[in-house]
């Protein structure tokens, strides 16, 4: 983390000069300042920045450490707020944003960091390119497949509509480290910028001097993470070709996890279909506990149960995932009728503690996005997103029988695969928001209810689309703010 404290340092130097640079008797040329010139001296310190893109960055509670992994889902159908709750998340699962709200400000600054993390890299490391040009596309590959993410994160969340060429407001394309105040780039300049930092990753990322991971180690973002980003990407853009493509890839080079294996992925037994994780290790800053807000293990409380609708969707009895991912929590104040709560990211091993790794790519999401899009490519390709369908379904569901759907029966038939197979990993409030907006939650039946639990979202509603914070659009005037906020 050495060389990300030299970053810091030098980001608070200049916001201060800055600040202060209207002052003629300021000393603006500090005798000690450290500067990206001047604390970078190797393709070694460049790969140590790295530290900063997936600790500082991807590990922080503000993004897939909490509220942009696992919390994303109690804004959904899934979950809803227990009274056991301390009512921390009480305002954002029951979909009232606000534009100064922590948590708001929260998921726009630490993607925002995360690219300021990797544009270190990007914009410094060339004049180190000859030391050692593979090593070089390995520390550079991952900085651009981070960018990309990062850009990505930001606009699925603060823009309207997610189709590739649109022209309604996306979020601020960073690409450089000055102090500057940006206006919103439109989806398609988003876009653009995201897949000309994963084609370029891919590339770099196929000709590299040492492997990224290793076969229990899915740390890093490899050539694989880099495909299996742009098949998400791609995904919510509706460009269904590119999808396919990039799923395929991944898919050919990580096997679906069998029945007995699959368990063991959620305590950290084994990385099986693992494309990319979040590691997490005791002794990290932050917060590396992702599902500590929705069942915490460490303090013995259960914030947000499962809805009977997830619950029910699942063949409880055949359906390995559902055994995996919850369990009947026991209380007195609400019985065990349909008090269910989430287990899949209990520990590692036998712990209880949340301390475990989120895994951001999987397999299983790669058959999903291969399956949807070839579904909504239509005609013959509905074989293939069958085929996919079913082998998904297969490999966890025991004594599966094959079906065929055709049209909007097969697209509902792979949405409902979806939740089932993505529960609690951050995907529903997304897949809803992309696909029908259509939200209820209904908490009849369930254990420990919230009296506070609203049940339903307006498909027309401005809280599908999250707010700029209130800090950032007073301090850049060319920030525009979304509607309802």
């Amino acid at each position: 983390m050495k060389t990300l404290k030299r970053y810091t340092t030098y980001s608070i130097l200049a916001a201060s000069l800055a600040l202060g640079a209207c002052n003629k008797d300021l000393n603006t040329t500090p005798p000690y300042q450290l500067t990206t010139g001047n604390a970078f001296k190797s393709l070694d310190d460049y790969n140590q920045q790295l530290n900063g893109v997936y600790g500082a960055g991807f590990a922080a509670a503000n993004y897939y450490n909490s509220f942009l992994g696992c919390t994303a889902d109690v804004l959904s159908d899934d979950l809803y707020e227990t009274i056991e709750s301390l009512v921390n998340y009480q305002r954002v699962a029951n979909w009232e944003f606000l534009s100064n709200d922590g948590y708001m400000a929260g998921v726009w600054l630490t993607p925002y960091n995360t690219i300021l993390q990797a544009n270190v890299i990007i914009n410094g490391i060339d004049q180190f390119k000859s030391e050692n040009e593979k090593k070089y596309n390995r520390i550079l590959g991952q900085a651009l497949a981070s960018r990309a993410i990062a850009h990505f994160d930001l606009l699925k969340a603060h823009a309207d509509n997610l189709d590739r060429n649109s022209t309604d407001p996306g979020v601020a394309i960073k690409t450089n480290t000055n102090i500057e105040f940006p206006a919103r780039n439109t989806v398609k300049e988003v876009y653009d910028a995201i897949y000309a930092d994963l084609n370029k990753a891919i590339s770099l990322l196929g000709d590299v001097d040492a492997a990224i991971n290793t076969a229990s180690n899915r740390s890093g973002l490899d050539i694989w993470g880099a495909r299996a980003a742009f098949a998400r990407v791609a995904l919510y853009a509706k460009d269904y070709a590119t999808a396919v493509t990039q799923s395929t890839a991944v898919i050919n080079q990580f096997p679906l996890a069998s029945r007995a294996n699959f368990p063991g992925i959620w305590n950290d037994a084994n990385v099986s279909e693992v494309i990319w994780s979040i590691k997490n290790l005791s002794g990290d800053p932050g917060s590396p506990f992702p599902s500590n807000e929705v069942m915490s293990y460490r303090f013995n409380r259960n914030t947000f149960g499962v809805t009977p609708a997830l619950l029910n969707s699942y063949d409880q009895a055949n359906d390995i995932r559902f055994s995996t991912y919850f369990f009947i929590r026991n209380t007195s104040a609400g019985g065990t009728i349909n008090n269910y709560a989430v287990q899949k990211f209990r520990g590692k091993g036998a712990a209880s503690d949340n301390l475990v790794d989120f895994k951001v790519f999987r397999t299983g999401e790669m058959y999903l996005i291969r399956a949807e899009a070839n579904a909504r490519l239509g005609g013959a390709n509905e074989v293939a997103a069958n085929a996919d369908l079913n082998a998904l379904r297969t490999a966890r569901i025991n004594g599966w029988v094959a079906g065929v759907y055709t049209g909007a029966t097969l697209l509902n038939e792979i949405a409902l695969e979806r939740r089932r197979e993505l529960a609690v990993e951050g995907h529903r409030w997304f897949d809803l928001k992309r696909t029908t907006r259509v939200l209820n939650r209904s908490i009849a039946g369930t254990g420990n209810p919230n009296a506070q639990v609203k049940t339903t979202l307006a498909t027309n509603s401005t809280k599908w689309v999250w707010p700029i914070p209130e800090a950032e659009v007073n301090a850049n005037k060319a920030m525009v703010q979304n509607p309802g906020y």
